[in-house]
C-alpha cells in the first residue's frame, strides 16, 4: 500500500526536540535526496550521537514498514548505512554533538530487488500450475501455497517504496496480476451458509465474516455453484434464573456440519453451546448467539483450512 511519508529530517526532528533544526537541516540538505536517505541524531558524545542516528533510521524502517520489518530485512539495508557526518553545535551547547547516517537509495535497491524479484518468480510458478480450465478446489490449494509470496512481496514492496524518493512501488505490472489471480481463486470457492432453527444474525455474521477473511466466496444454500456448505442448526433454551430474582438465562447451542457439496462428504461436525444472563430475554440471546457464532466462526475457519490445504 502506498504511504505518504513525510521527510526524514521532519519526523525525527519532531522526535528529537533538543536539535538545533537549523543547523541539522542545512547539513541534510547537503545530501541528494534523490539519491540519499539521511536520518539525523543527537548525543553527548560523537560515538553516541552516531549510534542514536543510526538507531532512528532502523526505527523509522520498522516503523513505515512493519510486515517487512519482521522478514529481517531491515538488518541488511542497515549493513549498508554509514555515519558520513559528525559535528558540535557551538551556538546551542558544547556539549552536544550531532551525527548524521546516509543509506544511498541505489544500495537499497539493490538488497530489495532481488528479494522482490524472488517472489515474483516463485508466484509465477504457482500461477502457471492452475488448471486450465478452471476447477475450484485444486485451484484453491495452489492460491494457499501463493498466499505466503503475495504477503511477502507486499511487506518488501512497502519498505521500497517507502525508501524510493518517488515512493514507487518496485514493478506493480507483474505483482498486481498476482495479486487478482489470488483473490479471484479464493473467491471462486463458493461457500454457502444454511442455517436451521432459530435465525440468529449475529451467529450468521460472525461465520460470513470469517469466511470473507479467508477470501473464500459466499453464497445462498440455493445456489447449484457452490463448491462447500456450512450446515448450521440451532437450539436456544431460555429459563429464569432460580438465584438471582429478574434474571434471564439463555442457553443457545449450534451443531455444525461441513460439506464437501461435489463429493457429498461431510468432513467435519462440532457443536458449540454457550449461555448469558440478562434482565431482558431477547438480550440473553443475543449475547449467548453472539458467543457461539464467535466460537463457530474460529473452528469452521480452522477445519475448513485444514481440510482445502490436505484433502
Amino acid at each position: 500500500m502506498k504511504k505518504i511519508v513525510l521527510c526524514a529530517a521532519a519526523l525525527f526532528l519532531g522526535a528529537c526536540a533538543g536539535m538545533n533544526k537549523n543547523t541539522v537541516n542545512y547539513q541534510m540538505n547537503e545530501y541528494d535526496a534523490a539519491k540519499y536517505y539521511v536520518v539525523a541524531g543527537e548525543g553527548m558524545s560523537k560515538e553516541e550521537a552516531s549510534q542514536n542516528a543510526l538507531e532512528n533510521m532502523r526505527r523509522e524502517m520498522v516503523q513505515q514498514a512493519p510486515a517487512a520489518a519482521n522478514q529481517g530485512v531491515v538488518t541488511d539495508l542497515m549493513a549498508n548505512a554509514e555515519v558520513e557526518k559528525t559535528w558540535r553545535d557551538q551556538d546551542f551547547s558544547g556539549k552536544h554533538y550531532y551525527a548524521l547516517a546516509v543509506l544511498p537509495r541505489a544500495k537499497a535497491r539493490k538488497v530489495l530487488s532481488p528479494l522482490l524479484d524472488q517472489e515474483d518468480a516463485k508466484l509465477e510458478g504457482l500461477a502457471a500450475q492452475f488448471a486450465n480450465p478452471p476447477q475450484p478446489l485444486a485451484d484453491l490449494k495452489i492460491a494457499f501455497k501463493m498466499q505466503q509470496p503475495v504477503s511477502r512481496r507486499a511487506a518488501l514492496d512497502e519498505i521500497y517504496q517507502f525508501l524510493d524518493a518517488s515512493r514507487q512501488s518496485y514493478r506493480p505490472e507483474v505483482f498486481t496480476p498476482f495479486k487478482t489471480i489470488l483473490q479471484d481463486k479464493l473467491a471462486a470457492v463458493l461457500v454457502a451458509v444454511d442455517v436451521q432453527g432459530v435465525q440468529s444474525e449475529v451467529l450468521v455474521t460472525y461465520v460470513v465474516d470469517a469466511l470473507n477473511r479467508m477470501g473464500l466466496g459466499v453464497t445462498d444454500a440455493a445456489n447449484p455453484d457452490k463448491v462447500l456448505s456450512v450446515q448450521i442448526v440451532t437450539d436456544v433454551d431460555a429459563y429464569d434464573s432460580e438465584k438471582v430474582q429478574g434474571l434471564v438465562w439463555c442457553s443457545s447451542g449450534a451443531s455444525i456440519s461441513l460439506v464437501d457439496v461435489g463429493r457429498g462428504v461431510t468432513f467435519a461436525r462440532f457443536n458449540v453451546h454457550e449461555r448469558a444472563g440478562t434482565s431482558r430475554a431477547e438480550d440473553s440471546l443475543r449475547r449467548s448467539m453472539q458467543s457461539v457464532g464467535e466460537q463457530a466462526a474460529v473452528q469452521i475457519a480452522a477445519r475448513l483450512e485444514t481440510y482445502l490445504k490436505t484433502k
